[in-house]
């Protein structure tokens, strides 16, 4: 696991503490989360700007598939915003802007299991599907 804040990797790192990185981001010191499962997949949390972070998942199989989660429940009123990463705003669409309090315990699912789920307000999109390349 790697975060913004320590500027370091760790290793053999448990769901839980993850999980504790992720619920602290705050969009200023603590803007990204990034764990990998061996060669097989990566977690990518975002943001904590106002609460709100941009989820990413890519699963490297016999193709890469690369994945954003969305959710359903769409404010007209907002178009996008503006998620930190490491000191840059990212502007996202609204739909990708995803609540911590949203967020939390699908992700506590998913890093137990490393399986995507939905909930009735979150889904997964799959963003693009290339070859995986062989070694």
């Amino acid at each position: 696991m790697y975060t913004d804040e320590r500027k370091e990797e760790r290793k053999h790192v448990s769901w839980h503490e993850v999980l504790r990185e992720i619920a602290s981001l705050d969009g200023q010191e603590r803007t990204l989360v990034h764990a990998a499962y061996g060669d097989h997949v990566d977690l990518v949390v975002s943001g904590g700007d106002a609460g709100y972070v941009l989820i990413q998942w890519k699963e490297y199989a016999r193709e890469i598939r690369h994945y954003v989660l969305t959710t359903k429940q769409i404010d007209v009123e907002v178009t996008g915003r503006i998620i930190t990463v490491e000191g840059e705003g990212l502007p996202v669409p609204a739909d990708w802007a995803i609540s911590l309090e949203q967020a939390i315990p699908l992700l506590g699912d998913l890093l137990q299991t490393c399986e995507q789920k939905e909930n009735a307000d979150l889904q997964w999109l799959l963003l693009e599907t290339e070859p995986a390349q062989m070694s």
